[in-house]
């Protein structure tokens, strides 16, 4: 089945409600404020204007709880006790009843109205009856259908309440059973009808569960508008799902430096599309605004979107539906990126040629495996600081061998602080060759090259970056047969290479150059080098002393020292 929830384009997306009564408007009824308490003036009642004993008591807390309380009595034919509001003018006719957010006792307790209608000239009261739970706080709904009317204690069948002319609010308990009692209200508000299936919004309001998530929504910056055309689906935590978020969550997610990830848990509970709770199981999986998807399905007895249990379901509105969870879904946490070496070095956006060169090789698990290593590695500067068309030669196919050679020098098992290797001067690259680490002019240095930043902390190792490429040294066998030197000529061009690298790394191009000149005339002079091979040198020699360029020179005389290399070592 093609999933019904589909992401759709939203301006503000997400569910915007109001703790306050004026924002409450023609959903309030009482929010028990300090200020709307002695505006509306409660005041109580008991059966004492008839001759009873008992005692009611009224207060409001500063965080605008209500409070009824006392002690009812049952002599001299008495039995109730009651508050009340002085007169008023509320128009609730296009609501559908009340819905209220109480802690009692466990007693039955009486809603109340006074409207226009009169019984022989009296005023009538409208009443119904809400059951409470002893020490637990809920929400108790009653429709405008259940009020009755009456007159002291007779009940009148022919008087039908007006939700339009309410000209008088109250609470009341007349159960006849003694003793002393205890009625919190936190809210009373209307449900239903215009009121609150204009739009999302104004039902949410109503429902009057959501304090928490309306905070959470006006720091994020999100209590704009679900009240367009939409539709939405809203997945709706109330306070007590938030209560369930471990200690301090809240609290911290609400801080201004949290704003986006604020906004990316509430609108993970937003959906585009009207979707009812069978269309939504169907669906099995939904898309968020957040962008992240959520999962629906069936378990325990409960519809559930991710872990939360849908426990209120299919509450329409004029712009999309809402379903009340109690819990709230936390979106699936971004993938921390990667910290191995290939990984920093990639962010890091200066080292593509490095890179590449270690793709190129077939080295690139090598820095991102569990196993530590220490590179040094050369930035893409360093690289265009050879002469033109090097790298361009390294990466060829035929040329793999001597990249790997390369690239090994630039590498040191283990995790080797810059510390470490100075203090222990020299270190073995992993290609075998040596590694010299010293302070020159203030400058810590390996092989000539300048480490420019130390110590960049990876999960499998340490990066240290160089400003130049550390050439490959040679650990290969010498030819059998002595020059008048001493040394074979392979063992000369080790020699000559060994020296000339470190000079070319510490920038003295010209200085390398005149070492590989000087190593090349030697053996083209060699009695044991062939006549042929001889004369190559010479015009390569002759070749190089025509080019101005140090550098370029230099690496001229290298390429030819490793050709007369491979070319001897196959005699």
């Amino acid at each position: 089945m093609k999933n019904p929830f589909r992401k759709t384009t939203l301006a503000v997306a997400c569910l915007a409600l109001s703790q306050t009564p004026a924002s409450a408007g023609k959903n309030s009824v009482a929010e028990f404020d300090s200020s709307e308490a002695e505006s509306l003036g409660w005041r109580v009642v008991d059966d004492g204007v008839m001759g009873g004993r008992s005692k009611g008591n009224i207060r409001v807390s500063d965080d605008g709880i209500l409070t009824f309380s006392g002690k009812l009595s049952l002599e001299n034919n008495g039995g109730f006790s009651s508050l009340r509001t002085e007169r008023l003018k509320m128009n609730l006719a296009e609501a559908d009843g009340l819905v209220a957010r109480v802690k009692g006792d466990g007693r039955t307790y009486q809603m109340r109205f006074n409207t226009e209608a009169r019984f022989r000239g009296m005023e009538v009261s409208f009443k119904a009856d809400f059951k409470t739970k002893k020490g637990e706080w809920i929400e108790v709904k009653v429709p405008f259908e259940q009020f009755k009317g009456s007159f002291r204690g007779m009940s009148l069948s022919k008087e039908k309440f007006d939700p339009g002319k309410i000209s008088r609010v109250g609470l009341l308990l007349g159960d006849k059973k003694q003793g002393p009692f205890e009625l919190q209200v936190d809210w009373i508000r209307a449900y239903g009808g215009a009121s609150s299936g204009d739009d999302i919004v104004s039902a949410a309001l109503a429902d009057g569960r959501f304090s928490i998530l309306a905070k959470a929504l006006t720091e994020a910056k999100l209590v704009e508008t679900l009240q367009g055309k939409g539709p939405f689906t809203v997945f709706a935590p109330t306070d007590d799902a938030f209560k369930k978020l471990p200690k301090g969550t809240v609290e911290t997610l609400l801080k201004p430096e949290n704003s986006a990830k604020l906004q990316a848990v509430l609108t993970y509970h937003v959906v585009g599309g009207s979707v009812d709770l069978a269309g939504a199981l169907a669906a099995a999986e939904a898309d968020t605004v957040q962008g992240s998807s959520v999962k629906i399905t069936f378990s325990e007895g409960r519809v559930r979107v991710n872990d939360a249990a849908i426990i209120n379901a299919d509450v329409q509105c004029s712009n999309g539906v809402i379903h009340v969870i109690d819990s709230v879904i936390l979106p699936p946490k971004a993938a921390e990126p990667s910290n191995d070496i290939a990984s920093v070095a990639k962010r890091a956006g200066n080292f593509t040629t490095l890179l590449a060169a270690v793709d190129a090789v077939g080295l690139t698990d090598a820095l991102t495996s569990d196993q530590n290593v220490t590179v040094l590695a050369p930035t893409d500067a360093a690289f265009a600081a050879l002469p033109k068309g090097t790298v361009e030669e390294l990466l060829k196919s035929e040329n793999r061998d001597k990249l790997t050679a390369i690239l090994s020098l630039h590498a040191i098992p283990g995790k080797v602080s810059a510390g470490d290797a100075l203090n222990a001067g020299t270190a073995k690259a992993l290609s075998g060759g040596s590694l010299k680490f010293d302070v020159v002019d203030g400058l810590l240095k390996v092989n000539g090259a300048t480490i420019v930043k130390t110590d960049i902390k990876c999960d499998n190792g340490v990066i240290h970056v160089i400003d130049a490429v550390i050439l490959s040294s040679s650990n290969r066998g010498g030819n059998k047969t002595a020059s008048a030197s001493g040394k074979t000529p392979l063992e000369q061009i080790e020699a000559a290479i060994d020296q000339g690298v470190p000079i070319f790394n510490s920038g003295d191009h010209g200085e390398c150059a005149s070492i590989y000149r000087d190593c090349m005339v030697s053996i083209s002079e060699a009695s044991c080098v062939d006549s042929r091979v001889s004369m190559v040198i010479k015009q390569l020699v002759q070749k190089a002393g025509d080019i101005e360029s140090d550098t370029e020179r230099a690496w001229v005389l290298r390429s030819g020292l490793d050709h007369v290399y491979t070319t001897l070592s196959k005699n």
